[in-house]
Parts: C-alpha cells; sequence; structure tokens
C-alpha cells in the first residue's frame, strides 16, 4: 500500500505558518500524512513574489515525493506558480485569488470592505499589534464567530512586503496553462472579505478545478471554528480522487 502524499501548506499575506499549525496541520499529520509548512514571506521590503514561491519550492524539494500544496489566501496565488514550475500531486486553493492575481481582491476590498482594507494599512504601518477583535472578525470571521473564539486564536497581524503585493497584483502571475495539468480543488467562503466569487469561477475554468462554495464562512477558514469541515473536504477529495494511491498494473490473461 503506498503511502499517504506529504501535504506542503502555504500561508497567506500579513499572516504566517500559524494559519495552518494551530489546527488543520496536526489533523493531517495525525492521519499519517508527512506536513510542513515553510514561512514564506519575511516582510523586507525589497522581497519579491518570487522570493515567497522559491522558499515554497526548495521546501517542496525537501520532500521525497511530490507533495499536496494547500494554499491559503496569497498562499493560494504562491502554489499555482509552485504548480506551474514542479510536478505536484494536486493543489488546494483555499480562500485564494485565481489566475488573474491579486486586483479582483484589492478592488472587492475598496468597494465592500473598506474597514478591512483600512486595518491592512495599519498593519503595513506597523500597528497590527493594535487591531482589536473586531476588526480580526471582519477581516477573518463572521459576526457569529464568538470573541472568546477569536481572542484565543490571537491570530497576529504582520507586515508585508510592498513589492510582493504588487507583483501579484501586477505582472507576476502564475503559468496557469503549465499549471492546469495537476487536479485542483478550490474552496472559499461565500462571505469572504478578499476574494470575490469570480474568482473562484476562474479557478473552475482556467484550471478544471473541483469548487465548493462554502455558505456562511468568511476569509480565515482554516482558523473557523468549524475547521474540521475544511480538514474533511480536503481529506474527502484526496481520497476520492485516489491522490498518493499507487496504480498498480492490472495483468491481462
Amino acid at each position: 500500500m503506498a503511502d499517504k502524499p506529504p501535504i506542503l501548506f502555504l500561508h497567506g499575506a500579513f499572516a504566517g505558518p500559524e494559519v495552518w499549525t494551530r489546527f488543520v496541520m496536526p489533523w493531517f499529520a495525525a492521519r499519517g500524512h508527512r506536513v510542513l509548512a515553510p514561512r514564506l514571506s519575511n516582510a523586507l521590503p525589497g522581497a519579491r513574489l518570487r522570493d515567497y514561491v522559491r522558499r515554497a519550492r526548495d521546501a517542496a524539494d525537501s520532500l521525497d515525493t511530490p507533495p499536496v500544496v494547500v494554499g491559503h489566501s496569497l498562499g493560494g496565488l504562491v502554489a499555482q506558480h509552485l504548480a506551474a514550475q514542479r510536478p505536484v500531486a494536486g493543489v488546494v486553493l483555499v480562500s485564494s485569488p485565481g489566475p488573474y492575481g491579486l486586483a479582483p481582491s484589492l478592488w472587492q476590498l475598496s468597494a465592500r470592505a473598506p474597514g478591512v482594507l483600512a486595518s491592512l494599512l495599519v498593519t503595513q504601518a506597523g500597528g497590527g499589534m493594535m487591531l482589536g477583535t473586531e476588526a480580526v472578525r471582519q477581516a477573518l470571521f463572521t459576526e457569529d464567530t464568538p470573541d472568546a473564539w477569536i481572542r484565543d486564536i490571537a491570530v497576529p497581524f504582520n507586515q508585508e512586503s510592498p513589492l510582493a503585493l504588487l507583483d501579484g497584483l501586477t505582472w507576476d502571475l502564475p503559468a496557469w496553462f503549465l499549471a492546469r495539468r495537476h487536479p485542483t480543488l478550490a474552496v472559499l467562503g461565500d462571505r469572504d472579505a478578499f476574494v470575490p466569487i469570480t474568482d473562484l469561477w476562474a479557478i473552475a475554468l482556467t484550471y478544471g478545478a473541483e469548487t465548493e462554495l462554502v455558505r456562511g464562512a468568511a476569509h480565515g477558514l482554516p482558523l473557523d471554528p468549524h475547521w474540521k469541515s475544511l480538514a474533511w473536504r480536503i481529506n474527502a477529495w484526496l481520497d476520492e480522487r485516489r491522490i498518493g494511491v499507487a496504480r498498480v498494473p492490472v495483468a491481462v490473461a
């Protein structure tokens, strides 16, 4: 019987590996997967998106077999780049921008969630630790999420390289015609403040991806009180697609 495929978890902008290491990554580790969650960003002003992709590529190359790449938010864009450059077992895009980059997300933030955009500007100015529970709720959760849960999660908002964000907004976009070689699943909450539903459609059309719109969920799916629903959905997809299962040749008499 083949081993279960390794899983490479990629975090998004203004965040770190804790997005995955808090809940979802240990859940898969307990089920026999080798798991890895590198830190992609370092907030250096000169860091580029290709530097994030290089860190993800180095992590993937450190594994014995091609991994399933699971990317959240900007990490999903990095995952699309990685899938165009390296063999991977599969790609899971969670609350991820589509192949056209961050421009649709910037439009949605400007038009529908200016408060969240203001919180990101405060974070970029070094004030991420000053953001209160309500600001975190607007960015990652819904009004139904208990205050105690948000306080316990205590997700730090980190500064991000402006050049990396500019790359994702404009010219450094994934080579979709290469990335579409791999089986892909995309999951998006219907109350996501960052990623418009049109990105989910674009992922489906561009990569031939299976997609799921999660009702009543926001951008912080890996940290949501119902995070196990996301973990089980990814696990079911791996089983349904038989990703990591060895294909044994059938002898013909």
